[in-house]
């Protein structure tokens, strides 16, 4: 009953200034407001990113040039000079990445644990279409490809190991390109030109949705022995491999190391002028940053709940001191020293708690809001609101122990006389 009544008193007075009570909580609810907004936002940036990971394939392994810390000159010494090579090597993005490691992989006796292997060298083509000018991205890959990323030929055919032996000049349209080439007309058997070589497209391939960090769509297609000619290369800028099935990844990615590391007369990892990552390489290593950015997001948002507790708790000090006669007044009728020390804890905590719970529904509402503009849904996770209410309950019973204690610590008589 005692608290009870201490609670009824403690919303009487809370109520009795509506004005002053609701700029005491509205420090509190653009804070927790702030901080659910922003750990949602980034739980759904990290959940965005994990699913476009995932759809890369649980047993896809990325091959790119270049070590942990940097790339190397050359592959084409021998082994003492390549190991000089390493320790000394060269800022920049060099690939050593190339056609006869495409093709020892490539050698399913050899390596049972992969699959396919695919090698791409990236370029790009100023295309005339109906509406103008626009610059394509254009890849050279191996047959291997269009198994890895499931891409399918809705008319006319794939390129083939013959097209790649005879380096021939033809290519696959993506089904964005077509469209903004030819529109409905028919493509097949035209010719686009690519760094300044004629192309024959012999195939369009079927609308696919993007999978993990590339729109194939939106892309032209060529054998990769005939873009070494006509990007002037020799070497892969990147390299897949799709592994046999889940369970034999982390072989296969052991292979793959052990065989580049022989090919480019390697003999310490450390030194290795490659680096083989795995879906979940890739989900691990994006997963650690954005959890790093949303929790410094989180401690910036936070700050604004520190000051909206230094707000209840100058709000409160002003309650004691208008308050003096009627604090004076309960002591003086036997009401206890703790009764006035916690009646105002119960009235601090009461409006960070009001403060708290309407944060959670502005955060909340400013990440539905978001989901409108941004390509991805937030998410509030129970953790996040429980921290919320949780830091809420905290922040008044902190910042109104002071002023508590202070109306508790009032002598009767004084506070009768004061005016």
């Amino acid at each position: 009953m005692k608290y009870w009544m201490i609670l009824k008193q403690s919303l009487k007075a809370i109520f009795a200034n509506k004005g002053r009570s609701f700029l005491t909580v509205l420090g509190i609810i653009i804070g927790i407001g702030s901080v659910i907004a922003l750990i949602s936002m980034g739980n759904g940036v990290q959940a965005s990113i994990d699913s476009q990971i995932k759809q890369l394939g649980t047993n896809t392994l990325t091959i790119t040039a270049g070590g942990s810390r940097f790339s190397q000159a050359t592959n084409q010494t021998s082994a003492k000079n390549s190991t000089q090579t390493a320790r000394e090597g060269v800022v920049g993005t060099v690939s050593t990445l190339s056609e006869n490691d495409l093709l020892s992989l490539s050698d399913t006796q050899k390596h049972p644990d992969l699959k396919y292997v695919d090698g791409a060298v990236s370029g790009t083509a100023i295309i005339d279409t109906t509406s103008g000018s626009l610059r394509v991205a254009v890849t050279g890959n191996s047959t291997s490809s269009f198994q890895i990323s499931g891409m399918t030929v809705e008319s006319g055919r794939e390129y083939n190991q013959k097209d790649i032996d005879t380096k021939a000049n033809v290519a696959v349209l993506g089904a964005q390109t077509y469209t903004d080439i030819y529109g409905t007309s028919d493509a097949l058997g035209k010719e686009i030109t690519i760094a300044d070589a004629q192309y024959q497209v012999i195939g369009v391939l079927a609308h696919k949705d993007e999978s993990g960090f590339q729109n194939y769509n939106e892309g032209i297609y060529i054998p990769y022995s005939a873009a070494f000619v006509s990007f002037k290369t020799s070497d892969f800028s990147a390299m897949r491999a799709e592994a046999s099935n889940d369970k034999v990844v982390e072989a296969a990615k052991t292979d793959i190391v052990n065989t580049l590391l022989a090919n480019h007369n390697i003999t310490d990892p450390k030194l290795a002028d490659f680096t083989v990552m795995s879906s979940k390489d890739l989900l691990s290593t994006v997963s650690s940053i954005t959890s790093v950015l949303t929790s410094l997001l989180a401690g910036i948002a936070a700050i604004s709940l520190v000051v909206g507790g230094i707000g209840i708790m100058n709000i409160m000090l002003v309650s004691v001191t208008e308050r003096t006669r009627e604090i004076g007044l309960r002591k003086a009728v036997g009401a206890k020293t703790s009764d006035i020390l916690l009646q105002f804890i119960v009235e601090a905590i009461v409006l960070t708690l009001v403060g708290g719970i309407s944060g959670i529904v502005l955060g909340y509402a400013i990440g539905l809001g978001a989901t409108k503009v941004l390509g991805f849904t937030p998410i509030v996770t129970p953790r996040a609101i429980l921290l919320a209410v949780g830091v809420s309950s905290a922040i008044g019973l902190v910042f109104g122990i002071y002023p508590a204690a202070k109306a508790a610590r009032l002598n009767p008589i004084d506070a009768l006389r004061y005016e």
